[in-house]
């Protein structure tokens, strides 16, 4: 019997077959154990994440310390400290970090604070779709790996850069070229 989800997953594995093959690693922080549990539901067929759940939101700060995070999703009310207090906490000492927020309120204030001021990717209210949160977390790995890639290419474009100015002090002028109105390269037949 057709469950409706046939087509998801073959979009996910679609999706995620285009993504590096490479787990990232997401700390999921919530002091509820069902939604830790509903939300590895989600991911459990995933082959590009590695969920790691924590109950604490200072145990999800020596995690983030400790490991290779690459985006977190915390919910807002926890004891002891609230979700945009650890989010402030990773912007400032993580900023890579991709933050998303999870919360039963929907404070308009708290979601313009939690993305102007900390930098959160998104605000996801409770209860949430499972097919949203998981396009979203598909979504901000797929930009995590971008700004690797940017990051990458930058670098390589740096080193182009200081090659070409090594050239240029060795052999003057051969980074300059010539060219007519046209646009044409001139040659210089005397050479």
């Amino acid at each position: 019997m057709y469950s409706g989800n046939y087509s998801l997953d073959l979009t996910r594995k679609g999706v995620e077959g285009a993504m590096d093959s490479t787990a990232m690693k997401i700390l999921l922080v919530d002091d509820e154990e069902a939604v830790l549990r509903a939300i590895k539901r989600v991911f459990k067929r995933s082959h590009i994440v590695d969920l790691i759940c924590v109950q604490d939101p200072f145990e999800a700060m020596k995690v983030v310390s400790e490991e290779e995070i690459k985006l977190v999703i915390s919910d807002q009310r926890m004891p002891g400290m609230t979700g945009l207090e650890l989010l402030a906490w990773i912007n400032a000492n993580h900023p890579d970090i991709v933050k998303i927020i999870l919360t039963g309120d929907t404070d308009i204030q708290t979601a313009v604070r939690a993305i102007n001021d900390i930098g959160v990717y998104k605000f996801i209210c409770k209860p949430w779709n499972n097919d949203d949160l998981y396009w979203t977390v598909i979504r901000a790995l797929e930009m995590v790996q971008m700004r690797r890639k940017n990051r990458e290419l930058q670098n390589e474009l740096d080193e182009k850069k200081r090659c070409l100015q090594r050239c240029e002090r060795i052999y003057p002028g051969i980074t300059s070229v010539e060219r007519d109105d046209d646009g044409a390269i001139i040659i210089d037949e005397d050479v």
